[in-house]
C-alpha cells in the first residue's frame, strides 16, 4: 500500500512539474494537475489538499534531496582525493539548482510564501553541522576548525551566490567559471582563517 501512495504522489509530483514547465505556475490548478497525472480529482484530494500542499510538498522532496546529495558528495570526497570536497560539493549544488529550474522556483517561491523559512533554511544548517563534525577529514589536518560565525559566513557565501545566480537567470551556474570562483573564494577565506590562526 505504501508504495502504491509513492507512486501516485510521484505521478502527482510529475504532472505538476510538467504543467509549470509548460505553462507556468498561474496555469496550475488541482483538476488540470489530476488529469496530467491520469487519475481522478478524488483520488489527488487523498493525497493533498489543494495545489499549494502539491508544491510544499515538492520543495520538501527538493530540498532534502538537496541535503542528501551534498552529504554524499562530501563523504565521496573523504575517500576519492581526485576532486577536492570544496569542487566536490559547490558542483553537486549547483547541479541541483539545475534540474528543472523552472520548476525549483516555483516550488521554492510557494515553500517560502506559506511561512516555511526555518525548513528552507535546515538543509544548509545540516551542512554546516556535517563540515564541523568532519572538518579534518574534508580539509586537511592543518585546515584551521570551522565553527561558529566562520562556518556559517562560509557555508551561506556559497550558498548565496549559488541561489542568486538560479534566481536571477544567470548563465553562469552549469559554467566551469562559476564552479572557480566559488573554489577561489572558499579557498580564499579557508587561508585568511588559517593566517588569522597561525599569528
Amino acid at each position: 500500500m505504501q508504495a502504491r501512495a509513492c507512486a501516485t504522489m510521484a505521478t502527482i509530483f510529475e504532472a505538476t512539474a510538467r504543467i509549470i514547465e509548460r505553462d507556468g505556475i498561474a496555469a496550475l490548478n488541482t483538476n488540470r494537475i489530476a488529469e496530467r497525472a491520469g487519475i481522478g480529482i478524488g483520488t489527488l484530494y487523498e493525497y493533498f489538499p489543494n495545489k499549494n500542499a502539491i508544491l510544499i510538498a515538492m520543495a520538501r522532496q527538493r530540498l532534502a534531496k538537496d541535503e542528501r546529495l551534498v552529504r554524499q558528495a562530501l563523504a565521496g570526497a573523504e575517500v576519492d582525493q581526485d576532486v577536492s570536497p570544496v569542487r566536490k560539493a559547490i558542483r553537486t549544488l549547483v547541479a541541483l539548482h539545475n534540474d528543472r529550474p523552472k520548476v525549483r522556483r516555483a516550488v521554492m517561491a510557494v515553500h517560502l510564501a506559506n511561512g516555511f523559512s526555518s525548513e528552507h533554511a535546515k538543509p544548509v544548517q545540516e551542512i554546516a553541522g556535517f563540515i564541523a563534525e568532519r572538518n579534518a577529514r574534508l580539509l586537511g589536518n592543518k585546515a584551521p576548525q570551522l565553527e561558529g560565525p566562520s562556518l556559517f559566513v562560509l557555508t551561506r557565501a556559497v550558498i548565496g551566490v549559488i541561489r542568486a545566480a538560479f534566481e536571477e537567470r544567470s548563465l553562469l551556474p552549469g559554467t566551469m567559471s562559476l564552479e572557480d570562483e566559488l573554489v577561489r573564494l572558499v579557498e580564499a577565506y579557508l587561508g585568511a582563517l588559517q593566517r588569522t590562526h597561525t599569528r
